[in-house]
């Protein structure tokens, strides 16, 4: 009896394990999979849309994602009102084929691969291949600590050099001047 009672406990414990260590890859999922669309709204929208909820605001690489993706939301709001060029309105598909999420205590790494439609054009902080991404729970959440992808230099160009702060008025006189010039 002592021995089917303690397989009892010792199963209801592993089931117990198993079940948190599903709920937070769910959770992690969920952070990278919303942070995507979030930003991709944002982009079809022209209007900046808050990623802070996703992102550890302590670090200057995600300070730097705000400001990345507020400026692109401005410069393609802007070239779209002035009539400048065509901007993209279309959402296409991508697809999240997570390789690894190694889960330690309170912190994850997840090995994604994003692809993507190669013949359309995405936005800058969506690019094929390999995305690395380091995680920290905070409270019931997780918060991305850390984001490694191919599009990074272009899109946020520093993990540890702050960007200036948004200047929306220089940033459509660079605009007008861009677009004087061809």
């Amino acid at each position: 009896m002592r021995k089917l009672l303690n397989l009892i406990v010792i199963s209801l414990f592993l089931s117990a394990c198993t079940y948190q260590i599903e709920s937070n890859v769910d959770s992690i999922k969920n952070t990278i999979e919303s942070f995507y669309n979030t930003q991709y709204d944002a982009y079809l929208e022209m209007e900046y849309k808050d990623i802070t909820p996703y992102l550890d605001m302590t670090k200057i690489q995600n300070q730097n994602k705000v400001i990345a993706l507020e400026a692109l939301t401005v410069r393609r709001k802007y070239t779209d009102e002035k009539g400048y060029c065509y901007v993209e309105k279309r959402r296409f598909p991508l697809t999240f084929s997570y390789k690894t999420i190694d889960i330690k205590s309170d912190c994850a790494k997840v090995i994604l691969e994003i692809k993507i439609d190669r013949q359309q054009v995405y936005p800058p902080f969506i690019t094929y291949g390999e995305n690395i991404f380091e995680l920290k729970k905070d409270g019931a959440n997780w918060k991305i600590t850390s984001h490694i992808y191919p599009g990074l230099n272009i899109f946020e160009v520093s993990t540890d050099k702050k960007l200036p702060e948004l200047d929306i008025e220089k940033i459509k006189q660079q605009i007008d001047n861009e677009f004087r010039q061809k």
